[in-house]
């Protein structure tokens, strides 16, 4: 079997709804024929990945982080800063791109209606995130990219928080593909300025794996797939019995003791001036 056939016959095990794939071009390089063409180098990619997703919706993340900074996103122009193809996916076969700053997806098939407005949570019941669970959608992480795991942030609001992150109101306006201006705000959960937080992706990876959520390639390990609604079941589970059980050891070692201190959870007042509390002042 091709490295296309195996990699469909995996996603068709672990769900039916769209494939949303975090991506790595050098470490999937193997993959596709070896050229020192760029284009080419990428085209080969996005067809591979086109031809492993078959039929189904292909989504890729079109996250662009400059929102808090100059609170404008334009769909159409603002460039994906999430590496090469991801960029290359929008800006030659994508059909469709979502609203939301920041955290917008671009894809092929049928686009998700999510919805841009006051107060939109990313990762909140409404989010492209939710809607990939609602989907049944398998997260491929073409070139071992578990570690770029975004629905994370979804898991974590499922779970009740997060403790250890806390919200940050972005107003600012995004220009749709017509041209419109639509105004809005962003609900961000952002970690604590100026410090470390970070996920122990090594043994989340490993428990998702022993667990059955998530699988790989062994012929070609630099393919991994995954549920997106039993990661997050897992995810979830695991937050219900340790609100840090996501975290390094590092992080913990910081936010335990802190989180015991305040005896709630974390507000933008305890890492940053109280003018940043107000909408719009980042």
């Amino acid at each position: 079997m091709t490295v296309a056939q195996l990699a469909a016959s995996l996603i068709d095990d672990l769900g039916t709804g769209p494939v949303f794939v975090h991506s790595d071009p050098l470490r999937a390089a193997p993959l596709v024929p070896a050229t020192r063409d760029r284009k080419a180098f990428l085209d080969s990619h996005v067809a591979l990945l086109r031809e492993i997703s078959g039929g189904r919706s292909l989504v890729s993340p079109a996250f662009n982080y400059d929102f808090p900074r100059t609170r404008t996103f334009d769909v159409k122009t603002d460039p994906v800063q999430l590496g090469p193809i991801p960029e290359h996916f929008r800006s030659t076969v994508a059909e469709w791109r979502t609203h939301v700053p920041i955290f917008s997806v671009a894809g092929i098939g049928t686009m998700p209606e999510i919805s841009w407005g006051d107060r939109t949570d990313p990762f909140g019941p409404e989010s492209i995130f939710a809607w990939l669970v609602a989907q049944d959608a398998v997260i491929l992480y073409y070139g071992g990219t578990f570690h770029y795991n975004t629905i994370v942030h979804y898991a974590e609001r499922l779970a009740g928080g997060p403790s250890y992150r806390y919200d940050k109101i972005f107003e600012g306006d995004v220009r749709t593909e017509s041209g419109d201006v639509v105004p809005g705000s962003l609900n961000y959960h952002v970690r604590p300025l100026n410090m470390g937080l970070d996920y122990d992706w090594p043994v989340l990876l490993q428990q998702a794996l022993d667990a059955g959520v998530c699988r790989r390639l062994e012929s070609h390990p630099q393919i991994l797939a995954a549920s997106a609604r039993a990661l997050c079941d897992l995810w979830v589970n695991a937050m219900q019995r340790d609100p840090l059980a996501l975290l390094d050891s590092a992080t913990t070692q910081w936010v335990r003791p802190k989180l015991d201190e305040l005896g709630r959870r974390f507000e933008i007042g305890d890492f940053e001036p109280q003018e940043s509390t107000v909408a719009g002042a980042a």
